[in-house]
């Protein structure tokens, strides 16, 4: 009785259950719809927008140039057509890279998460820094001049330099 007891508790188990599905099979939810639509539209804003900006900034840069260039033409609707096409394609392309594009996407919102991560330095430290470096500069400066000088007058006394380094600093004729 033991054994057939230890054999169907084993039974049970093994036995697994498998949860069964109540419905319809929900349908996919695909990314399509308009050409227009924009891939997490409320995410990595602050960057996306600045990213837009910079990619404003390159086309209308050049467009303003192949306008420039095509002056030399004759027809004004060819010297106005082809940079508004430039302007309409490099802005569509833009626009599939920070809007639709998801590595892209997903790239620039990981950046702006990152960037609210990072602990910005205050006004006061800041300056405080600043001053730092300015005052190294200077007695590193000063430093490697004295130490200039003093190289130069040790190569004149052994002949290495003849510039007359005293005769220049103080006016005098010593040799």
């Amino acid at each position: 009785m033991n054994k057939s007891a230890n054999e169907e508790r084993g039974a049970n188990d093994r036995r697994q259950t498998v949860p069964t599905q109540t419905g319809p099979p929900s349908p996919r939810r695909t990314t399509g719809g308009s050409a227009l639509h924009i891939y997490k539209p409320g995410q990595g804003a602050y960057v996306r927008w600045g990213s837009a900006a910079a990619a404003a900034i390159i086309v209308l840069g050049l467009a303003n140039f192949l306008h420039e260039q095509l002056a030399r033409v004759q027809n004004e609707w060819v010297q106005f057509l082809i940079p508004v096409a430039l302007l309409v394609v490099l802005a569509y392309v833009f626009f599939l890279f920070l809007g639709q594009s998801h590595g892209v996407v997903d790239f620039m919102i990981a950046t702006e998460g990152e960037m609210k991560k990072v602990n910005w330095s205050t006004r006061r430290e800041v300056l405080g820094a600043t001053k730092v470096v300015i005052a190294t500069v200077i007695a590193l400066g000063v430093i490697l001049f004295t130490v200039d000088i003093f190289f130069m007058f040790c190569f004149e006394a052994i002949g290495v330099l003849r510039i007359g380094m005293l005769a220049r600093l103080f006016g005098s004729e010593v040799e």
